[in-house]
């Protein structure tokens, strides 16, 4: 009898671990259900009584201490290989930074009221993300941020690192070859810079970068170790060819991108039944139900297809509502207008829906295959 209750703890224990890998959720009110049933209830508690800044702080990868440190579910959803879903569901809402917390802040609401505004948290957030954009306008022209220097071009570069490094540090760097150097400071000294010169965030040194047209904050780094370890050998620092090797490695990336793109949508055949994925949302509270719940998905019959653009007709078969289902709204895009250099709402919302037996071109990443 003990036997047996310790392997249905155990399967219990192992089902619970892996819920939220199994489901991944694809708005926020999934978000804090999955959470519900997968977070441990002592992290419950430590994220329902920690204030909304420092909620990162309560789970993987910012957390110092267990079972804090060892709950990775929102890493798990937020990272780059994470899941698409909830991350390019805030992206289409005009929330493109603080993933994770926004998670977290939503699973806290949610733990102190029973339930959440979805629409409210996601336009605090972005309130906050313009705020922060407003603050960091000058970022690109000052010298110092948060109280450090930061170098104006590769030279400047060379002069800081020299007032970091005494004369036996840098004379150990010379001895080392060049990718054995680059190798071994690039996640130690290498993200360093990369945080505190805020080539992430931005500023005057990222800025030089991308006027060479380097935009990745680890080529910026790489780019800085190779040249500072030639400098310090005498050697040439060829930062042209440096320059061209990462715009040919972006390049191929881009084709090899091209690539996978075209062997997905050569998976959409016309006439394969697909299920809709409601990338703008949905008709009415019902049909959002539904879909949640996983009781109807809106389906529908591909009758053509635009392999240039990406695109397929799809003849709806199913709304789940007789209302139709929203296949353009406009109501969270953004327009820049270079004139007054700010960014804003349309100034009308368009909603265009489509009903049983319409057809209509989509974004072939709009639908799914039905399995």
């Amino acid at each position: 009898m003990k036997k047996i209750f310790l392997i249905s703890t155990i399967l219990f224990l192992v089902q619970l671990n892996v819920f939220a890998q199994n489901k991944l959720p694809k708005n926020l009110k999934q978000v804090v259900m999955y959470l519900d049933k997968d977070c441990p209830d002592s992290i419950k508690i430590q994220i329902k009584n920690t204030h909304q800044d420092s909620l990162i702080y309560t789970v993987y990868p910012f957390a110092k201490t267990k079972p804090y440190k060892d709950y990775k579910t929102i890493f798990n959803w937020t990272s780059e290989n994470g899941n698409p879903k909830i991350t390019k569901y805030l992206d289409k809402k005009g929330v493109f930074d603080n993933h994770s917390n926004v998670l977290l802040y939503s699973f806290k609401q949610y733990l102190v009221n029973g339930k959440i505004k979805e629409k409210d948290i996601i336009n605090n957030y972005i309130k906050l993300q313009k705020q922060l954009d407003d603050k960091n306008k000058i970022k690109y022209i000052t010298d110092t941020i948060n109280k450090i220097y930061i170098p104006k071009n590769l030279e400047d570069c060379f002069v800081q690192i020299n007032t970091f490094w005494n004369d036996s540090i840098k004379a150990k760097v010379k001895t080392l070859e060049e990718n054995e150097f680059t190798g071994k400071v690039h996640l130690g000294f290498g993200m360093w810079m990369r945080n505190n010169w805020q080539l992430w965030g931005g500023s005057r040194l990222s800025k030089y970068f991308n006027n060479l047209n380097i935009y990745h904050p680890d080529d910026m780094s790489g780019i800085i170790l190779v040249s500072y370890h030639r400098h310090l050998n005498n050697k040439e620092v060829r930062l042209e060819e440096q320059v061209k090797y990462y715009q040919d490695y972006w390049e191929n990336s881009k084709k090899n991108e091209l690539k996978a793109k075209t062997e997905s949508f050569s998976k959409y055949k016309i006439g394969d039944t697909l299920k809709f994925s409601y990338p703008k949302g949905f008709v009415s509270k019902e049909q959002e139900d539904k879909y949640d719940n996983d009781i109807c998905t809106a389906k529908g019959i591909i009758t053509e297809r635009n392999e240039k653009d990406f695109l397929i007709k799809v003849k709806i078969i199913e709304t789940c509502d007789k209302k139709g289902i929203v296949y353009y709204d406009n109501g969270d895009d953004i327009i820049y207008d270079p004139k007054t250099r700010r960014s804003s709402k349309p100034p009308k919302r368009i909603i265009k829906k489509i009903k049983h037996n319409k057809e209509q071109w989509f974004d072939y990443k709009s639908w799914e295959p039905v399995e």
